[in-house]
């Protein structure tokens, strides 16, 4: 009867420390996802292509891999889903997608073992226009007391004798006469955007707009919510520039010279 006893106690601990071991929260899990690029929440410039890349590993043996992709607007796709016959312990993925519209995008990474164990991991990727914070503008009559000209990069007002090297626009109207129209003194070019959605377009739209349009270093008459892109000296940083108001009688100067325009602007990141 002591043996028995002693069996059947040394049976019950089995059974515990089993049971303990199986819920044991630091028990590394027999398949493994590590997502390579994109890093979770980093933003990504919209319509533009992104490299979805991860590795897989289990101690179970592979059977399926299935990419579903998901954006604040559509439904849940499948993007990828392959069935691995030869069931290896590892598997690696990379292919490129184009990114939708402004917003949040989702893809996420499904596994199933060849015991038919299922494993996840989502990334979400936030689709944005690829443009800076919106700010605000303006210049006088080249020929009155206050600022003529601006500078697009340090985003801030300059006077007649500035120097030229900062002036991206400059007023270039006659005395006593204020059309708004401007000309660049440093390579800064311009193209009338006719259509360009100003609060949502892409940085990629800017640069079809820009690309399909004929750079200018000048602009005549500028109307309310004429819509300009602005490449800035030659770089590869972009301005899209939304007239506001082109006031011609503006006497805030109190000189004979009157005349004022402002506008909103945002840069490329």
């Amino acid at each position: 009867m002591k043996i028995l006893r002693i069996l059947m106690v040394s049976i019950s601990l089995a059974f515990i420390f089993n049971g303990c071991e199986k819920d044991d929260p630091n028990v590394n899990p027999t398949t493994s996802i590590t997502v390579i690029s994109p890093i979770d929440g980093n933003p990504q410039i919209a319509h533009t292509n992104i490299n979805l890349a991860f590795n897989v590993t289990s101690d179970n043996g592979l059977k399926r891999v299935v990419v579903k992709f998901k954006s604040a607007t559509s439904a849940e796709i499948v993007k990828f889903d392959t069935l691995l016959a030869s069931q290896p312990t590892s598997f690696s993925f990379s292919r490129n997608y184009t990114l939708g519209d402004v917003g949040s995008e989702t893809y996420t990474i499904s596994v199933t073992d060849k015991k038919d164990n299922i494993e996840t991991k989502s990334i979400n990727v936030k689709s944005i226009s690829g443009f800076d914070v919106e700010l605000f503008g303006k210049f006088y009559h080249i020929l009155g007391t206050k600022s003529g000209a601006y500078d697009l990069i340090k985003n801030e007002e300059k006077l007649v004798t500035d120097s030229d090297n900062d002036k991206d626009i400059v007023n270039n109207d006659a005395v006593g006469v204020f059309t708004g129209g401007w000309v660049s003194n440093n390579n800064t070019m311009f193209v009338k955007a006719i259509g360009f959605d100003f609060n949502n377009g892409t940085i990629n739209d800017a640069k079809s707009f820009y690309t399909s349009g004929t750079p200018k270093s000048n602009v005549s008459a500028p109307s309310n919510n004429d819509v300009y892109i602005a490449k800035l000296r030659g770089s590869e940083t972009y301005v899209v520039i939304k007239i506001l108001t082109n006031d011609i009688l503006n006497d805030e100067c109190g000189c004979l010279n009157k005349g004022k325009l402002t506008f909103n602007f945002k840069k490329s990141l």
